[in-house]
């Protein structure tokens, strides 16, 4: 045990169990108060009740009927892939979105519609995916903020706030207060720094020192810590935590989670968004994963991470190999031969089968290779000695859960982001300091998440844009042509306003802008979001053809493992910014280190 970590014995204030950290070190006895726990708090009361919520967004159904309950005491993580209406969910509790329809319910009071003030004065208290603290506010001050809903003698007539012009009076009232206080308002301030000393001191090794700091200086995951502290402060009814440990490292995350394992044997009722999935299991007493906008399933940590809907929603459906190749393109074949079988890595990008030009181990040249690439992101190292290599004329896939690196990966190749340490290869050359514009022009073209196409822009329009790094006019004007024979819906449709599209004719008209600027590469970043089953299999369809026909390399970033591998010649699982496990894609296509990767430890 470090001197950092949270070392605490307590009762569980539900189940009567003694707590400390031997138990929850123990993986029996965890398991065993976890299941008590988990039965004790369905007894309890409901605190917060969701019926048939439901939410729109112009024409796309981003939460469809979702109901559960949260009883007094619970803890329920809401888990789910990208685009599976989490984050929604949560808003429309905690009031930042109005639901189409549906009900919620605080306490057994209806508060569907209600603003964030107003949840919040209610006892419904949230932290954010990003962090949101007052930079320029210390630490105390930060904490002390989350108590002012409860302050009674430093707000006279608060019940007035929700008045827009009566709010005034008490506005005036809070700053004569503020002012010249008054001996209540004294004692009530004295009893507020009482509890912010308690609140730090739940992190004492990470915040003590830093109390009257101010939050702008402190690490990304102190301030992660501040916000924690800024909502329970008030002790709400309801804790609602978005992501807690998003860029976290090992250490911090297992801190963070023992911070709250004591919350929870304190009583407290939390409802948490979480992509670890070892942590959702550590903590949870129920779990709800989404997809689609629904509740797939829901019942204990354990059984919905290994249901195979679950799975499903995270690495996709299992979809036929199809390595078909031509001619001129065994050494793709080669490689993956010679790489061998599944690689896993521990802590480190070595392994890739590339040496430090570049160059592929069995000879062959390595169009791309990324060597122990490290970005931070402020104080967030969210690639941590990333090496990756992509044949010429091969299909490269980048796999893992939300917020394991995959995007800035491919941010980082285009050069959106700039890595801290490590360098980029392309064929042969370091191009680590060049800009995104000379990378384009050197041959890497991408296809952005969600299309990005230029909505009142036309089809042609779209498609000259995609070729604006060249200048040869003649061989525009033949490339044009050349997509729309590729493309024939992009014919049809050439004056069309690209905005007007279905998913599926904007995602072959991405696909075809890329290939305007005749790139070597094109990296696209999760090519099938948002689309059907059928336009699914003619995107794809689509990327094996760019390799086939035309030569292509394609590095493809994708949440579902199953279909990614099953067109690929290679794959690299990411997992918190590092590479977990590298592979042929046959061998990585069902293997349960791929969905460990995603769904933490699967069922023996």
């Amino acid at each position: 045990m470090t001197d950092s970590e949270t070392v605490f014995s307590t009762v569980d204030a539900v189940t009567g169990i003694d707590i400390d950290n031997e138990r929850l070190d123990n993986a029996d006895d965890l398991a065993e108060y976890s299941e008590r726990h988990r039965q004790a708090v369905l007894d309890a009361p409901v605190m917060l009740r969701v019926r048939e919520l439901d939410k729109s967004f112009e024409g796309l159904h981003a939460v469809n009927k979702v109901s559960f309950d949260l009883h007094q005491g619970e803890v329920i993580s809401i888990i789910g892939p990208n685009g599976s209406g989490k984050s929604t969910t949560i808003n429309l509790i905690s009031g930042f979105l109005q639901p189409d329809s549906g009900l919620i319910d605080l306490a057994d009071e209806p508060v569907a519609g209600l603003s964030p003030a107003d949840m919040s004065e209610r006892g419904l208290l949230r932290t954010f995916q990003n962090g949101r603290v007052f930079g320029g506010l210390t630490v105390e001050e930060n904490i002390n903020l989350g108590y002012h809903r409860r302050l009674v003698a430093a707000r006279p007539f608060k019940s007035l706030q929700r008045y827009p012009i009566a709010r005034w009076l008490s506005l005036l009232a809070e700053t004569g207060v503020a002012l010249v206080p008054g001996p209540r308002t004294r004692r009530e301030a004295d009893e507020v720094n009482i509890r912010v000393d308690r609140e730090i001191d739940r992190f004492r090794e990470r915040l003590s020192a830093r109390r009257r700091d101010c939050t702008y200086t402190l690490s990304y995951a102190n301030r992660r810590r501040t916000e924690i502290a800024r909502a329970h402060i008030s002790e709400p009814k309801i804790l609602l935590l978005d992501e807690p440990t998003a860029g976290m490292n090992q250490s911090e995350t297992a801190e963070v989670l023992r911070q709250l394992q004591y919350l929870k044997a304190q009583g407290h009722t939390i409802l948490l968004v979480e992509h670890k999935i070892d942590l959702v299991t550590a903590l949870s007493d129920r779990v709800l994963a989404m997809d689609g906008g629904r509740v797939i399933a829901q019942g204990a940590p354990d059984d919905v991470r290994n249901a195979p809907q679950v799975v499903e929603a995270y690495l996709g459906k299992r979809r036929e190999m199809n390595h078909t190749r031509v001619a001129g393109q065994s050494h793709v074949l080669a490689m993956q031969n010679s790489i061998g079988a599944v690689v896993e890595v521990e802590d480190t990008g070595a392994g890739t089968g590339r040496d430090e030009t570049g160059t592929l181990d069995d000879g062959g040249d390595a169009l791309l290779a990324l060597d122990g690439v490290n970005v931070y992101y402020g104080q967030v190292h969210a690639l941590q000695n990333v090496s990756i290599c992509v044949p010429k004329g091969a299909i490269v896939s980048l796999l893992g859960g939300n917020a394991s690196g995959k995007s800035t990966t491919m941010k980082t190749i285009l050069g959106i982001n700039h890595p801290k340490t490590g360098s980029l290869w392309f064929q042969g050359e370091d191009v680590t300091g060049l800009s995104t514009r000379r990378r384009v022009q050197a041959g890497i073209a991408a296809v952005p998440e969600a299309r990005r196409v230029f909505p009142q822009m036309t089809v042609e329009e779209n498609l000259l844009s995609g070729a604006y790094t060249r200048h040869d006019r003649e061989g525009v004007a033949g490339d044009l042509e050349a997509m729309y024979d590729r493309f024939p819906r992009l014919k049809e449709r050439r004056m069309q306003q690209a905005g007007t599209m279905s998913g599926g004719e904007q995602q072959m008209l991405a696909f075809a802008r890329a290939l305007m600027s005749r790139p070597k590469i094109i990296c696209m970043d999760e090519p099938t979001m948002g689309l059907s089953p059928k336009l699914v299999e003619d995107v794809l369809e689509q990327i094996a053809r760019l390799r086939d026909e035309l030569g292509v390399s394609v590095l493809m970033v994708e949440q579902q493992a199953e279909l990614a591998l099953s067109i690929a010649d290679y794959g690299y699982v990411l997992q918190n910014g590092r590479i977990r496990l590298h592979g042929k894609a046959g061998d990585l296509l069902g293997n349960e280190r791929v969905q460990e990767a995603y769904l933490g430890g699967v069922k023996q």
